[in-house]
């Protein structure tokens, strides 16, 4: 890797390894990383709210129940639904994550060709 050294703007000297550094391109991969996160975030509120209240639905299903098999129908349900939820869930924030990471890195894609 060449090297060399330049003089700063306040004369310090500056050593210069030739790697490709651009300060705004950094400035937009923080950016969008931010605002992904930002999705996330809002993505995992809304979810965990959901799931909360179907779960404290649970009690007022159970107290429905007239035998034993409407209670493990309600059970049943209950984590049937859960795990598809939380299934899909994991899928949607894999795919948010997924177009962050494609989306941050051509800044620095464009710098390297």
């Amino acid at each position: 890797m060449a090297e060399k050294t330049v003089a700063s703007a306040n004369g310090a000297e500056i050593l210069d390894l030739a790697v490709p550094f651009d300060i705004e391109s950094l400035f937009g991969m923080n950016q969008k990383f931010c605002k992904t996160m930002m999705v996330c975030n809002e993505e995992l509120i809304t979810f965990g709210r959901n799931r909360l209240k179907e779960d404290l639905d649970v009690p007022q299903k159970l107290a429905e129940c007239k035998s034993p098999q409407d209670v493990m129908n309600v059970y049943l349900g209950f984590y049937q639904t859960a795990l598809k939820q939380y299934t899909d869930e994991a899928s949607h924030l894999t795919k948010i994550c997924t177009e962050m990471n494609a989306e941050s890195l051509e800044p620095v894609e464009l710098l390297i060709e």
